[in-house]
């Protein structure tokens, strides 16, 4: 077949095209591909990813330029890895800068910054810094909540009269919260009232938990005189005796009912592996300022209900943080034999507050500067100690929300919403049936396998 002139005119036009066409295309998607970047992360837990809780703590410090110093030997493969690791920071806070350093060329300046070894980082968020010992996104969470901070809160715990210990580390003591409490800025710090006869002058928040003994007079008109002044108070309440503390519960308005909160949900508490009723969960947050963002459900072991006295007027402004579900009660009787809801005995049926927090704005006081800062007086009082024990922090979400409690009361706001940061797969969950088959055939069926593939190489070479 002949092809006409102006045919292949055609065609060399629409080649010409074509060709055009197609470089232009690849010259657009090499323009899209640089200035359009995405990225996924399909490990379990995205561990290639920050964490939304350390995207939240980026996000409350971008008032303040972020620097990290690493101090390492000069390896071009370790610069790398730590250049990839900054850079997922990065790509959430602008301003952050990274220098390697070698701290064998420079010993004076790691001396200056208070390096003592190869390996070791130097986080500086404005004026404020802090040497760590890795870039592991747990501990650079925590140092960026402490550094975050204007100053050191200082948290005292009332002791003397049985209270909880903060730095027992046996099931019945708080060493678990409050170590976590002092990684996050907080200082921690017991006081005996009758040593010293008043509250140290720099105390941030004080904390009553569970006082088994009655406080003296005196003790408790100092207290008065701290509330009365304007200081935060955390008020950790057993089911029983108020041990003294009655004016404080006048002086708040409250009434603090004498019973012990149960659950006899048998259903629910076999999904959540609770044995005892007065163990009881609580996923009612009343969307509070404290407890908006909570997620899990949190349990509190033997607890009681904390009202407001209606009978009269208040000047502090109430919120019901942590209800009880409406299938439990308030049992006034001796927990014992078969537990029912008795009306006629005096149970409450729920739900029933199990935390209560209470505000009031303060008149101004200090220098013109301080005059100029409202001021708001904050108290939690809660009918339960145990849940921010050793034996039941680590339960569902009891330590997120005793760091959200903490951190409303130093008036840290911005923090109250970054929960704890830990490894979504260190921990392997398996169903008993897979249990049992894996110790079949570990245990078993392999052992089993290699003691007969031995006897049949043995017999086959004895034929020989």
């Amino acid at each position: 077949m002949k092809m006409s002139k102006s045919s292949h005119l055609k065609i060399g036009l629409l080649d010409g095209i074509f060709y055009i066409l197609f470089v232009g295309v690849i010259g657009m998607l090499g323009y899209v591909a640089q200035t359009y970047q995405y990225e996924a992360d399909w490990t379990f837990g995205n561990r290639n990813t920050l964490t939304p809780a350390t995207q939240q703590l980026l996000k409350t410090t971008s008032h303040q330029p972020l620097s990290f110093v690493v101090y390492v030997p000069d390896d071009p493969a370790m610069h790398t890895e730590i250049r990839k690791r900054i850079a997922k920071y990065q790509k959430f806070k602008k301003d952050i800068s990274l220098e390697i350093v070698n701290p064998e060329l420079y010993p004076q300046r790691a001396k200056q910054d208070g390096i003592q070894y190869q390996g070791q980082v130097l986080v500086q968020l404005g004026d404020r810094s802090e040497v760590v010992e890795s870039l592991a996104e747990s501990v650079l969470a925590t140092t960026l909540q402490r550094l975050s901070r204007r100053e050191d809160k200082q948290v005292v715990f009332l002791e003397g009269h049985e209270e909880r210990n903060p730095f027992g580390t046996q099931s019945t003591g708080m060493s678990q919260l409050t170590n976590m409490l002092k990684r996050r800025g907080f200082v921690i710090q017991p006081h005996h009232l009758v040593r010293t006869q008043k509250l140290p002058d720099n105390t941030h928040l004080l904390v009553v938990a569970s006082p088994q003994k009655d406080l003296l007079p005196g003790e408790v008109a100092i207290l008065q005189r701290y509330i009365e002044q304007g200081g935060n108070l955390l008020w950790l309440h057993e089911p029983g005796s108020l041990h003294g503390l009655e004016p404080i519960e006048a002086e708040l308005g409250l009434l603090i009912d004498d019973g012990t909160l149960v659950d006899a949900n048998e259903q629910l508490r076999e999904l959540l592996g609770i044995k005892h009723p007065a163990v009881i969960p609580v996923v009612d947050y009343n969307n509070a300022e404290i407890s908006k963002d909570m997620e899990l459900q949190t349990l509190f072991p033997f607890a009681t209900s904390i009202n407001r006295d209606e009978s009269q007027e208040s000047k502090w402004h109430y919120e019901d943080f942590l209800l009880s579900l409406p299938t439990s009660w308030l049992e006034v009787d001796e927990l014992k034999g078969d537990v029912r809801f008795e009306e006629d005995s005096g149970d409450k049926p729920g739900p029933l507050p199990v935390g209560v927090s209470i505000t009031r704005s303060l008149p101004p006081r200090g220098t013109e500067d301080e005059k100029k800062q409202s001021k708001e007086q904050r108290i939690v009082v809660v009918g339960d100690s145990d849940f921010m024990l050793n034996a039941f922090i680590g339960q569902v979400g009891n330590l997120d929300l005793s760091m959200a409690i903490f951190n409303w009361l130093v008036e840290d706001d911005e923090l109250i919403a970054i929960k704890t940061i830990g490894a979504p797969d260190t921990r392997l969950d398996l169903k008993p049936v897979w249990l049992y088959s894996l110790g079949l055939v570990f245990l078993i069926i392999l052992p089993l396998l290699l003691v007969l593939t031995g006897i049949i190489i043995w017999y086959q070479r004895r034929r020989r």
